[in-house]
């Protein structure tokens, strides 16, 4: 979240962010949220002298039984739990438009309306290399077309998948429903090598890997920024077999518990920054998505992903240079693959989640449809999780201040349809990228 006194100095410029970002202003009434600080204030003050009034009273008592003290101590007390009633009625409403306050936008982030206005700054393909004249997607067929010996219109992952018997969806809406799927054979063994191939990479960088619960507490999802603008994305468990009837959550994403394992801490500057990553099964409700992406593994329930986030000090140079660190192992892991790609700077009407500052979409070319397809994103969310998390930093001379965080997507089974669209040949096989050969055991594909 913001601070408060940062909205007060920059009322304006949150008003016209909330706009921007596409957040509702009623949720987050900034106008109504100060006039709810300044009685919060007010009000904070009549406790903290009723209080002291009592502490006085109490001094008394002990010395003087008088009769009257008495009474009056209990009229005091009366009156206290009034204005506590009151002070948390209104810090109640003041937080809840806190918390529909989006994360103020860096200078560099477009403003636009939607996905249309977001911006290309880099483009790449294995026969070019990188693009000089980057564009519109429909522009680069002929640069981003397929690894294929043939010239020919490529099929849908889901079409290829069946035919090769390494994806099965029928299967998957029989066991569980529309939207889950089944990697088989060589689809499952390309995802493993995909993700271990990422993992080397990351400890080679100097990342620690971590093994994270997918069921949270709320916590969790609110610090992150999930709770409350993506609320309807998460699955949330029937308490009725749960421990202390804790309310829990699927994730849809491990960063939640990764970085709610560092709330309430405080971090010597000396030892950031903090490189975490996690691979684990992911789960979204796609709400609001209905009849959009609904073939094939695109938009589905469960996914794995392996996410890689860092908390740094907190300083916007270190959070930009970090931000193109970790979009460069992105780059690297696509590179190595040979899949084409761009890279987006998204407006502000597409930036998504609340805590994103500033936000890189990954894309790969799918030649069967020709469009693109996020795989990765890549995010700076400066203060504003650690803010929820209460994850300081603290430098030589003692100073503590929130530290600034950054996500990473490093690899979803998305990948495996980038690879489909992209390997597939004009013979119906699919060729296995170079760098999956040893862990599929076979340089080809075919149809069984």
């Amino acid at each position: 979240m913001l601070n408060i006194q940062f909205i007060k100095d920059n009322k304006d410029a949150i008003k016209q962010n909330i706009l921007n970002r596409r957040f509702d202003p009623k949720k987050a009434d900034i106008d109504r949220l100060l006039e709810l600080d300044k009685q919060r204030v007010d009000m904070q003050t009549k406790v903290d002298n009723a209080r002291a009034e009592r502490n006085k009273f109490s001094h008394e008592l002990q010395k003087n039984h008088d009769s009257k003290l008495i009474e009056q101590a209990r009229g005091l007390k009366t009156q206290i739990g009034q204005l506590e009633d009151d002070l948390n009625k209104i810090q109640t409403e003041w937080k809840s438009i806190m918390d529909w306050i989006p994360n103020l936008k860096l200078d560099e982030v477009p403003i636009g309306r939607n996905e249309t206005e977001n911006v290309e700054i880099k483009a790449w393909s294995p026969k070019l290399g990188y693009v000089s004249e980057v564009g519109k997607a429909d522009q680069k067929m002929d640069l981003f077309g397929s690894m294929s010996d043939g010239d020919f219109k490529p099929i849908p992952h889901w079409e290829l998948g069946k035919k090769l018997d390494i994806l099965d969806l029928e299967v998957g809406a029989k066991v569980s429903g529309s939207r889950f799927y089944y990697l088989k054979g060589a689809g499952a063994l390309m995802m493993y090598g995909i993700f271990d191939i990422l993992t080397k990479k990351l400890l080679s960088e100097g990342f620690t890997p971590m093994e994270v619960p997918i069921l949270v507490k709320g916590p969790a999802l609110y610090g992150s920024s999930q709770f409350p603008a993506d609320e309807d994305q998460i699955y949330k468990i029937e308490t009725k077999y749960v421990e202390d009837d804790n309310q829990l959550y699927l994730v849809g994403s491990s960063e939640p518990p990764l970085f709610a394992y560092f709330s309430d801490r405080i971090i010597p500057e000396k030892n950031l920054p903090v490189k975490v990553f996690a691979n684990t099964p992911c789960f979204r409700s796609e709400a609001g998505s209905w009849g959009k992406d609904i073939r094939g593994m695109k938009r589905v329930h469960q996914f794995k992903k392996l996410e890689m986030d860092m908390v740094i000090k907190p300083d916007l140079d270190e959070a930009r240079k970090m931000h193109e660190y970790l979009l460069g192992i992105n780059e690297w892991l696509l590179q190595t693959l040979k899949i084409p790609y761009h890279v987006i700077n998204m407006c502000t009407g597409d930036l998504g989640y609340a805590a994103a500052a500033k936000k890189y979409d990954i894309e790969v070319w799918l030649a069967s449809e020709g469009k693109w397809m996020e795989t990765m994103s890549d995010s700076i969310t400066t203060d504003f999780q650690t803010r929820r998390f209460n994850i300081k930093s603290q430098g030589d001379d003692g100073q503590k201040t929130f530290a600034y965080t950054l996500n990473d997507t490093g690899a979803t089974d998305r990948l495996l349809i980038a690879i489909m669209e992209h390997y597939q040949q004009l013979d119906g096989s699919l060729k296995v990228p170079e760098v999956l050969k040893e862990y599929v055991g076979a340089e080809v594909i075919n149809q069984g």
